[in-house]
């Protein structure tokens, strides 16, 4: 290899501490805690780590982790670096910024060593980590804490293409001569920076596209499930993976609540059926109670409030422009 590498192992709970001191000299102080309630499955992790020319390559995985990168950690800097996360297997949360990404499979993001940032680890996981010096990504890229916090999803093509880069590499590198690693290094970060930028170039920065991209992936969840009586802020954020409060944040750039939007979206499926021809055999109640309403007097309030006429009066409308056509 181009420099060292090494691998380590860790077989029970009472390596957790030997794990944590070697994942803080692999990239920096932070603090690492495991999730108590699963101790009694017991510990298990691998670290390997490589160093390229410049950067250095890591590949972790483990039990059920929370790490947290906090400020009395910061004070200690001595080499600043960023981080690209790379989930290869399990989920993982990162907050940073302000700013949360939920990383599955095949998704990345990047994080920086001189901000605070918390990483959750919900479950076993394995992720690509690679880390480059401050100073190389900033003469390469323009303002990339433009970018901290943010995901970059596998269905974005650049993204998609670079993850399965470092998925490949991660599996093989050990296996490589030090001048081809070496080639290697100035691939990734021709990709990486290829990547970030086709970010950029659309007409929104990197942070509303990806906050505009996941408030679409919340909307079409919430339209998957209008029928469901369990849909509510809290049954979102948990099948998103993010917390309440960034999930109010995002719905509060559209200047409106959450339940506001799922009451809406719920009005408006109601309607809809009301006036369909096909769909006359079902009664008020029967619409209300298959489109998430369970009580019937906040249905016919909420559907007065909206469209200024009760729902029997809706469909009569509805019934009557359709026989006039």
């Amino acid at each position: 290899m181009t420099g060292n590498s090494s691998q380590s192992q860790f077989h029970s709970i009472a390596e957790f501490d030997h794990f944590t001191h070697s994942v803080c000299r692999t990239f920096c102080q932070m603090d690492v805690s495991i999730n108590r309630s699963k101790q009694a499955t017991g510990f298990a992790a691998e670290l390997y780590h490589t160093e390229l020319d410049k950067m250095r390559l890591a590949r972790v995985s483990s039990n059920s982790l929370t790490v947290t990168r906090r400020k009395q950690d910061i004070a200690q800097i001595a080499d600043p670096f960023y981080l690209v996360k790379f989930q290869l297997k399990g989920e993982s949360l990162l907050q940073q910024c302000g700013r949360e990404a939920h990383l599955k499979p095949g998704d990345f993001a990047l994080c920086s060593t001189t901000e605070p940032y918390q990483l959750h680890l919900p479950s076993h996981y394995q992720q690509a980590v690679l880390a480059i010096p401050q100073s190389t990504l900033q003469e390469l890229l323009k303002s990339p804490n433009d970018f901290l916090g943010i995901r970059m999803g596998s269905e974005f093509p650049t993204h998609g293409l670079l993850s399965q880069f470092l998925f490949s590499l991660v599996q093989r590198i050990d296996m490589l001569a030090p001048a081809i690693v070496k080639r290697l290094e100035t691939n990734i970060l021709d990709l990486l920076i290829t990547s970030l930028e086709a970010m950029s170039s659309a007409d929104m920065s990197p942070q509303q596209n990806a906050v505009q991209d996941h408030l679409r992936r919340i909307k079409r969840f919430i339209a998957m499930h209008l029928q469901d009586s369990r849909l509510s802020p809290e049954f979102i954020a948990q099948a998103e993976g993010i917390s309440k409060r960034y999930l109010h944040m995002l719905f509060k750039e559209e200047g409106i609540s959450v339940s506001r939007y799922i009451q809406q979206q719920r009005l408006e499926a109601c309607s809809r059926t009301l006036a369909s021809s096909s769909m006359q055999h079902l009664s008020t109640t029967d619409i209300a109670l298959e489109w998430g309403f369970g009580d019937l007097s906040h249905f016919h309030r909420c559907f007065k409030a909206h469209y200024s006429v009760t729902p029997r009066q809706y469909r009569l409308r509805a019934c009557s422009d359709e026989a006039a056509e």
